[in-house]
């Protein structure tokens, strides 16, 4: 890509997610080159709404920061967001690949829900929220890369929240529903999961998480297409 501004903010797109969300990162080198910079927009996206919680004190101020990115994916906030590596490489990618933006609005606003929510104690309860706050990156991933998988995105959504919830057993039930669902085609978007199934088996085990060599050969096994 050229030294133009949105190739710029695509580079810090793609260092962002190297360093905060590294398995999506390798996922990513599996899929076509030209799909490459708009899957680590969307992982870049992802990773700045997903910490939101985490940064403020009062879910006032995660709404704030969250009605900014609402905003400025709905077209509102065109100067501001040229000046947001994330938001312009987004709305780029948006753009280019015809990704809905109600889409994009449906997934902050189930974030900015989960604001005001305390932290779920049912699994059922815990996959229906990964199902809001998780699942659109990898429906929005598959599309990027050309195809849809709708279905596998839900299922993966689901075991995220498991995962991180401490239900290892039921998000590998999750991981394998959505491995059954996903096509060679946009397997990239979904090789992350590889790394999930893997540190999940080792939970159950209690084992600590993988070494990154085996998570690369997890993720080059999912990227390929299995």
């Amino acid at each position: 890509m050229s030294d133009d501004p949105l190739s710029e903010a695509y580079r810090h797109c793609g260092a962002l997610v190297r360093e905060h969300r590294r398995d999506a990162w390798i996922a990513a080198l599996f899929a076509p080159e030209a799909g490459r910079p708009h899957l680590h927009a969307l992982n870049a996206f992802a990773f700045e709404i997903g910490r939101v919680k985490g940064l403020v004190r009062e879910p006032l101020a995660g709404e704030m920061r969250l009605t900014w990115w609402i905003e400025a994916v709905e077209g509102l906030r065109e100067a501001e967001a040229k000046n947001h590596p994330v938001a312009a490489a987004l709305i780029a990618t948006i753009l280019t690949r015809g990704l809905s933006r109600e889409t994009f609005v449906a997934w902050l606003l189930a974030r900015r829900d989960e604001l005001y929510r305390e932290p779920p104690q049912v699994e059922a309860e815990i996959a229906a929220l990964g199902r809001e706050v998780e699942a659109p990156l990898f429906a929005l991933s598959a599309r990027v890369l050309g195809g849809e998988a709708d279905a596998a995105a839900i299922c993966a959504g689901a075991a995220v929240a498991l995962f991180y919830a401490g239900r290892h057993a039921a998000a590998l039930s999750e991981i394998a529903r959505a491995e059954a669902a996903v096509r060679t085609d946009v397997a990239p978007a979904f090789a992350p999961l590889a790394c999930l199934a893997l540190d999940a088996r080792r939970a159950l085990r209690e084992k600590p998480p993988a070494a990154p060599w085996r998570r690369q050969a997890a993720i080059w096994w999912w990227g390929r297409g299995r």
